[in-house]
């Protein structure tokens, strides 16, 4: 019998047993690709995303800059401190959130030593935990009674953790009655443990973001790891005005809301202050958004025309099977909309499937009473079921399909593979008796509308792909979301586009580091231009090479704040930095003119701006639609 290929997550398993010291993430990428050759667009990009949802369940942790480090590596000898409630020592169960990040809730085979090295006998269990809110819920917990019992706890009381060993993984407990101990050098080790907590948590561009993403790297580069004695890192956290804890897991800063605040907003009356202070913040940033292009158009950037197709919509009709794209008309972006927007907005006339935005009516799960964004598998889900809703009916018949036992599993699920696990099983029993599940994707074709170009024209592009000859020649890998070799498809304008913007991004990351540049900027700098890349091949079958002040303008003052799941503010920034020294290397390379990046790069606090603006719009506010067309106008006209 043929030998599996090996896995992603297996080839990093088994990387991670061979390192002992910290080690740059490019060549853990390079390893992988040489034992799982790949002619993705990205080859890169599933390695990255591994690693980036659940680094530590693939034996890695993510030190950042570019760096990881095997977890076993970080684990070994690393010290931790516990403090269980009242509750807990009463009934002698500890929650399985104390131990995490450094004990996944999925390991279940830990060994328990006491102080004297005894082991510690004990029994995987739950706590039910009384929520006003939402009502009574479990937690996972760990039946440890008896050696509480014999240690004496009380409340007050913490433990001490030492992983002695990762294989098996193994825990030594010691019970510490006295007073948690303030010296300074261990008041020093919480302040740098709470502070390179604080400084993950406010500069990521993704919240809420798992403690495991956070707290391993804090702890796996501190000189204290395996001495450490002060409070927990949930105390910590807790009582940091900064900070957010959720679920005792999940970490966020104090601006992220949760659904309680949103509860108390709307019993509050909050809204309307609010809202009305966020729209007149939006009509000052559109002021300055109107002069700024009036100023590019002024220099011969661009003639103020936006072509808008990333507004582009599929119609599908249902009763022939056929599907078609509906594309805006080109709009004047130099002039001012905000009357024909109010006027639209009292006659009712926007639809919002054409933006990605769907009803909460129209959400996947309403009918089984589950919000789509209560599940971790589904966070992009209505933007993807909007672009396609040929697939909304077919997946709507898999869920009513469920049982009333798969429903129930739906709710309380924890995980997105427990997740993908209970709606495959159904599918695999309708599948054969239903074909019709199989929904036809019809993708979408770019125009042949000519931008204005006041860029001098494009490079020769057979000049730019010569080192992308020989993949657009062959098959993608199978895994890719590509073509096969042997299959009659042929690549597609938008994939060779996407191919060629490759090349270059991969030159300009050679040159980075021919410039002096540290990996982990080469790589970040590069890396923020797949945004862009990718936009331009999916919406104009264009390069890199091709782009212009009127496409970028789309791209980050429409696309990059709706459509990128982890967009922020410093990450608007540092998108427009990365493509102004991107197109000041093309400048040099193939002598483009490189004038509409630097003038971008100008307006990166306004780019900044609109994704703020962005997350302060609350969903489910009655005036939700006048702020979001009033913020990404004109596109929106």
């Amino acid at each position: 019998m043929a030998q599996r290929e090996p896995t992603i997550a297996s080839i990093l398993l088994e990387l991670a047993e061979e390192y002992d010291d910290v080690v740059a993430e490019r060549e853990i990428y390079e390893r992988v690709l040489h034992r799982r050759p790949s002619r993705a667009r990205d080859p890169f990009a599933s390695i990255r995303v591994r690693l980036r949802l659940g680094a530590n369940e693939v034996g890695w942790v993510r030190l950042g800059e570019g760096k990881l480090m095997p977890l076993r590596v970080a684990l070994t000898g690393l010290r931790f401190r516990v403090a269980p409630g009242p509750h807990e020592l009463a009934t002698g169960l500890l929650l399985r959130t104390h131990l995490f990040p450094f004990v996944s809730l999925r390991q279940n085979d830990f060994i328990l030593k006491d102080a004297a090295g005894t082991i510690i006998p004990y029994r995987l269990d739950s706590i039910d935990v009384i929520d006003d809110l939402f009502g009574p819920f479990t937690q996972p917990a760990i039946d440890v009674g008896d050696w509480m019992h014999r240690e004496g706890m009380f409340d007050g009381d913490t433990i001490l953790v030492t992983i002695e060993q990762t294989a098996p993984l193994t825990l030594r407990l010691q019970c510490d009655h006295a007073p948690l101990p303030r010296s300074a050098d261990v008041m020093r080790q919480e302040q740098e443990l709470l502070e390179g907590i604080a400084e993950r948590v406010t500069t990521s561009r993704s919240l809420p973001i798992s403690a495991a993403d956070v707290v391993l790297a804090v702890y796996a580069r501190a000189p204290w790891r395996t001495t450490y004695a002060g409070r927990p890192w949930q105390t910590l956290v807790q009582r940091d005005p900064r900070l957010r804890l959720i679920n005792g897991m999940l970490l966020t800063d104090r601006i992220h809301t949760n659904l309680a605040d949103i509860v108390e907003e709307q019993n509050s009356g909050t809204w309307e202050v609010h809202d009305a202070e966020l729209l007149a913040a939006i009509e000052a940033l559109q002021r300055q958004l109107l002069e700024s292009r009036r100023e590019a158009a002024a220099q011969e950037l661009w003639n103020g025309i936006a072509p808008r197709a990333s507004t582009a919509r599929v119609v599908f009709d249902t009763r022939t099977g056929e599907a078609m794209v509906v594309q805006p008309d080109p709009i004047d972006a130099l002039q001012d909309y905000s009357e024909q927007i109010e006027e639209r907005l009292r006659k009712g006339e926007y639809d919002y499937d054409e933006w990605g935005l769907l009803d909460d009516e129209d959400g996947l799960f309403a009918d089984i009473g589950i919000d789509d964004d209560d599940l971790p598998l589904f966070g992009n889900l209505r933007e993807f079921i909007a672009e396609r809703p040929e697939l909304l009916a077919a997946a709507r018949r898999l869920m009513a399909a469920l049982s009333p036992e798969e429903i129930e599993r739906l709710h309380h699920a924890e995980s997105a593979e427990e997740i993908q696990h209970i709606l495959a099983a159904r599918f695999h029993r309708m599948l054969p008796d239903n074909p019709q599940l199989f929904a036809t994707l019809v993708p979408y074709v770019a125009s042949e509308t000519i931008l204005p170009d006041f860029n001098g024209g494009p490079p020769e592009l057979e000049d730019i792909a010569d080192d992308e000859s020989a993949l657009l020649d062959e098959g993608w890998d199978e895994d890719a979301e590509a073509w096969d070799e042997d299959s009659d498809d042929q690549p597609t304008p938008n994939d060779k586009a996407l191919a060629i913007s490759h090349g270059l991004m991969e030159d300009f990351y050679r040159f980075l580091l021919e410039q002096g540049k540290s990996e982990a900027t080469a790589a970040s700098r590069a890396g923020d231009l797949w945004i862009y890349a990718d936009f331009l091949a999916s919406y104009y079958a264009q390069t890199l090479a091709e782009g212009n002040y009127a496409t970028l303008d789309e791209c980050l003052f429409f696309f990059y704040p709706r459509r990128v799941a982890n967009s922020s503010p410093r990450g608007a920034r540092e998108l427009c930095t990365s493509l102004k020294q991107f197109y000041a290397f093309l400048r040099t390379k193939y002598n483009i003119d490189d004038r509409f990046a630097r003038e971008m790069w100008r307006r990166r606090d306004q780019v900044a701006r609109v994704v703020d603006l962005y997350e302060q719009i609350d969903a489910d506010s009655p005036q939700f639609e006048r702020l979001f067309v009033r913020l990404f106008a004109p596109y929106t006209v």
